[in-house]
């Protein structure tokens, strides 16, 4: 008893490091998952959040909702040491895509920013654009059939916008940035919000859009999700991100009908809360589904 008084300290100095080592391994067993792509949509309300993980180390986020709630949302999912985001992509500058990404912005080092460059008069661009420049983020504006690798199997297809939008006024979903993901013979169509007349653009420019993974454009509006869209992406799930009893109307059952009748399962955020997809190679398969 007396021995044990006397080294009490030494004991427990012992038993810190012994639970540090067993916490830190769990860490990076974590971290370290099986190598493969994981695409997370998030919960954010009316708006649009996701994010990547290329399995490599590798993070992507398109899209930041309509406030800072995307922040938690990451912390959930990214290491908590990791402050680095490879790649963030604004689809386009509206505030239920572009308010979360500022305090993103603010709290994470970004590699490189894609945008269309289209003008739109609302002071969070601005601020987004003065913190791209104070903080030295690469800028670069997207253009159709550019490609951005993010891991050895995985690349960014860009398939609008097809025109050249940098300091226009137009539409601002006319300049709408669409990507494929796809890895190795995964593909997700993540369409922004885009809209009907860039649906028939992409599809007139012979651009490669089938998928096994359609996000849903503009959170189910009428305007977007057309039949000839759905035809030749042919996309075995769709995921909607959309709030709660939204004052839009979103979706609408006109596009929910569609889905239905082209076979497509759908989830929605607004009543699966964040929906989680791993690549397999083949196809993007729902988390719950593995």
């Amino acid at each position: 008893m007396n021995y044990l008084r006397e080294h009490w300290q030494r004991y427990v100095f012992f038993g810190l490091v012994l639970a540090a080592v067993f916490i830190w391994a769990s860490v990076f067993a974590l971290e370290a998952k099986d190598g493969r792509l994981t695409l997370f949509v998030f919960d954010v309300g009316q708006g649009d959040a996701l994010f990547i993980d290329a399995g490599n180390g590798n993070q992507v986020l398109i899209d930041g909702g309509p406030d800072d709630a995307v922040l938690a949302k990451i912390g959930g999912v990214m290491p908590f040491w990791d402050r680095t985001i490879e790649l963030v992509v604004l689809t386009h500058p509206h505030a239920d895509h572009l308010d979360g990404l500022i305090p993103v912005l603010e709290r994470y080092d970004i590699g490189m920013v894609v945008e269309s460059g289209v003008n739109h008069s609302i002071p969070e661009y601005d601020t987004w654009h003065e913190l791209v420049r104070e903080r030295g983020v690469p800028l670069h504006i997207a253009k159709a059939g550019e490609r951005i690798r993010v891991s050895p199997d995985a690349v960014f297809e860009v398939l609008a916008p097809l025109h050249d939008f940098v300091g226009t006024s137009l539409a601002v979903h006319d300049a709408m940035v669409v990507l494929r993901l796809t890895d190795r013979n995964a593909r997700a169509l993540l369409t922004g919000d885009a809209e009907d007349d860039v649906e028939r653009e992409m599809l007139g420019s012979g651009a490669a859009v089938r998928a096994d993974l359609l996000k849903v454009g503009h959170h189910g509006s009428k305007t977007s999700t057309t039949d000839a869209l759905l035809g030749a992406v042919h996309p075995a799930v769709a995921v909607i991100s959309v709030g709660a009893k939204n004052r839009y109307g979103h979706p609408y059952q006109l596009v929910l009908d569609r889905l239905s009748r082209a076979g497509v399962r759908v989830l929605r955020t607004d009543r699966d809360g964040d929906i989680v997809f791993v690549s397999n190679g083949t196809a993007f398969v729902p988390v719950h589904d593995k």
